[in-house]
């Protein structure tokens, strides 16, 4: 597969302003589609397993969207970064759009598709509201309870990739995304389709995403509403997760209370949004004192910085703040160890 880029697709390339509601839920379901029973005792990965139990009956209309293999559609891929707003995108989904999208995924696949989607197709409100409803529960269960995780890999993965981008420039980090991408020609291939899509001179979005696992995905847009984006898989600390994918070792939160302390953790995993005193106090639960004098030592570690308006401050998170967020990360397994589950 190959995305043709010119000189003002390459200028306007960037990464998302931050993680993609809409696409981590259609990567969560994509991986639940795909997922098998990994090492010894037929035992999956543990975030997997918990939304397979969570997964709602209201999203099983997304199981004829979405199969094992792709092509995925497209129509559902906004990278807003408000679940309601990429909600609004699919709404506002055109016909023309929907017939192209579908017959496309469906091409391959034996039968007919199933009456609803046949109406979907024809740009029927009703199935489009069954689509939007089944991607709102979809992401209620299984990626909301884990957004922290979330929110971190995407931080610590921009943070990692930022560094290459000033080294070796988007040749350099388009190859760092996975074994299976590089720049030739002008261009970007992936070594697993056929096909060949312009970017008409409106760049190209990188969504890292911390539930997705495999080659990266191109996410067609429609050239008004949605930008052209590929979503790959985070990678924080350089490398994949031994058992696969980020969120399969959230453990990232007990090592940074072992770094800082219970407390100062939690404050700083509560300024991921801008706070002042008062209001981190009450997300922490402590005393606005100690709720100032922790931002006092994280700032001194350049982790939070602090600014003043009037009578009241707001304490927000550094790059470095954000990047420790992100990287921290329990250690891999040695050989030998009872197996991930």
């Amino acid at each position: 597969m190959r995305i043709d880029f010119t000189p003002d697709d390459l200028a306007r390339t960037r990464f998302s302003a931050g993680p993609a509601p809409l696409v981590e839920t259609v990567l969560a379901m994509v991986e639940l589609r795909q997922a098998r029973p990994v090492r010894r005792r037929s035992r999956i990965r543990p975030w997997l397993h918990e939304a397979r139990s969570a997964f709602p009956p209201t999203a099983r209309p997304l199981l004829d969207l979405y199969g094992p293999c792709g092509p995925y559609p497209c129509f559902i891929g906004s990278v807003a970064p408000d679940l309601e707003e990429a909600l609004e995108v699919v709404r506002a989904t055109p016909r023309s759009y929907l017939q192209w999208d579908l017959a496309d995924i469906w091409q391959d696949r034996p039968g007919r598709p199933p009456a609803w989607l046949r109406d979907l197709a024809n740009g029927d409100t009703a199935a489009l509201e069954v689509v939007v409803h089944a991607l709102r529960d979809l992401h209620d269960a299984i990626v909301a309870p884990r957004w922290d995780s979330v929110l971190a890999a995407f931080h610590g993965d921009v943070a990692r990739r930022m560094p290459v981008l000033a080294a070796g420039g988007h040749q350099a980090l388009f190859g760092s995304l996975h074994s299976e991408v590089q720049w030739r020609n002008d261009g970007l291939e992936l070594r697993y389709s056929d096909r060949e899509y312009e970017l008409n001179g409106r760049g190209l979005v990188l969504v890292p995403s911390a539930t997705w696992t495999g080659r990266p995905v191109y996410l067609t847009g429609d050239g008004s509403r949605m930008p052209s984006a590929l979503a790959y898989a985070a990678q924080p600390n350089g490398q994949a997760s031994p058992d696969g994918g980020v969120l399969a070792g959230v453990g990232a939160a007990d090592s940074l209370a072992s770094l800082l302390g219970p407390t100062r953790a939690a404050v700083l995993r509560a300024l991921r949004e801008p706070r002042g005193t008062a209001d981190l106090a009450s997300t922490v639960q402590i005393s606005p004192a100690s709720a100032s004098e922790h931002a006092k030592v994280l700032r001194e570690a350049y982790l939070v910085e602090t600014r003043r308006a009037g009578q009241s401050v707001r304490h927000s998170l550094t790059p470095l703040g954000r990047t420790m967020l992100g990287q921290l990360r329990p250690p891999a397994k040695a050989p030998g160890d009872c197996p991930s589950c």
